[in-house]
C-alpha cells in the first residue's frame, strides 16, 4: 500500500478547499467496529499542532487528513477525513493504471496490485477497506448505526487518539500483562491518549462482567506496573501508584498513566503504508 494514490498525490495537493466534517453531530468512527473489532481514531490535526507531531508519518494522505479512523478485525476498513473532494480523488483513480472502477453508480475503485477498495462516498471522506467497499459504505454511511455510545465517542473525539474494543482477545495482547482468563471477563475497554509534558498520558477504563473480575484485573494491572518499574531499576512509590488504577464497581478506571512513546510510534508507523 506504500504506492497508494501515486497519481492522486499530485492532484490532491492542488486542492485547497476548507474541510468541514459532514458528521458534526456524531463522529464517523462511532459507527465502526463490532464485538470482534478494535476501533482506533486519531485527531491528526491536533497531533500535528502539538509536540508529538513526529509520531504521525508524513504522506499526501496523512498530511491532508483532519482525522484518521480504523476498524481492525476480520476485515480492515476506515477513513481519512479531511480535504478529499469527489472530483479530485475520482480523477486520480481514473488516471491511475493501478485502479479500476468497479461500479459506475457508486463509483468505487479496486487496486489491481493490492487487496484494497476505496472511494470518496461523501465529500471530505476517503473510505478504504481490504474487504468489500460496498459493505463498508453501508455500515459507515448508507445504513449507519451507532456502535460506540455517544458519551464514549465524544470523549474519544476530544482526545489526541483513542481506542475502543469489546474484543477480549485483543485486550490480552495490548501489553498489560493480562491472562486470557482475566481478559475473557472484559465487556468493554476504552483508552484515551493525550499529550502531557511532551509525552503521552493514558486514561480510560475497563468494564468487567462482575466486581470480582474488576478486583482481579485491578490486582493484575497494579502488579504489572510495579514489575515494569522494578525492571527499569527504579523504586515503586506505592502511594502514587494506587491512584493510577481505581476500582469503581464493575469498572477499573485508568488515570494519567505515562505511556512509552516509542511503543506508540511503532503502532502509528503502520500508517506509513498509506
Amino acid at each position: 500500500m506504500r504506492k497508494l494514490f501515486l497519481i492522486a498525490a499530485t492532484i490532491i495537493l492542488l486542492s485547497s478547499c476548507v474541510y468541514h466534517s459532514p458528521f458534526s453531530e456524531e463522529p464517523l468512527f462511532s459507527a465502526m467496529g463490532g464485538d470482534g473489532d478494535i476501533v482506533v481514531t486519531i485527531d491528526a490535526a491536533k497531533l500535528r499542532r502539538g509536540g508529538l507531531s513526529y509520531l504521525l508519518p508524513s504522506s499526501v494522505l496523512t498530511d491532508r487528513a483532519e482525522r484518521i479512523s480504523l476498524s481492525l478485525g476480520s476485515d480492515v476498513y476506515g477513513a481519512f477525513e479531511g480535504d478529499f473532494g469527489y472530483a479530485i480523488v475520482d480523477a486520480a483513480f481514473n488516471w491511475s493504471p493501478d485502479w479500476k472502477m468497479m461500479d459506475s453508480s457508486e463509483r468505487y475503485y479496486r487496486s489491481r496490485s493490492m487487496q484494497l477498495e476505496a472511494a470518496v462516498p461523501v465529500s471530505g471522506v476517503l473510505l478504504f477497506t481490504n474487504g468489500s467497499y460496498l459493505d463498508a459504505l453501508s455500515k459507515l454511511i448508507d445504513s449507519r448505526a451507532l456502535v460506540i455510545p455517544p458519551v464514549i465517542s465524544a470523549l474519544m473525539e476530544s482526545s489526541l487518539a483513542a481506542v475502543y474494543t469489546r474484543n477480549a482477545a485483543a485486550a490480552a495482547d495490548l501489553g498489560f500483562g493480562l491472562t486470557e482468563d482475566v481478559a475473557d471477563n472484559i465487556d468493554e475497554m476504552v483508552f484515551l491518549f493525550d499529550e502531557k509534558d511532551g509525552g503521552l498520558a493514558l486514561s480510560g477504563w475497563f468494564d468487567m462482567d462482575s466486581q470480582s473480575s474488576s478486583r482481579a484485573l485491578l490486582t493484575v494491572l497494579r502488579n504489572e506496573m510495579v514489575k515494569s518499574i522494578r525492571e527499569r531499576g527504579e523504586r515503586p512509590d506505592f502511594s502514587a501508584l494506587s491512584s493510577y488504577h481505581v476500582q469503581d464497581g464493575d469498572r477499573v478506571i485508568l488515570s494519567d498513566i505515562d505511556v512509552d512513546v516509542e511503543t506508540v510510534r511503532g503502532f502509528v508507523s503502520q500508517l506509513e503504508v498509506f
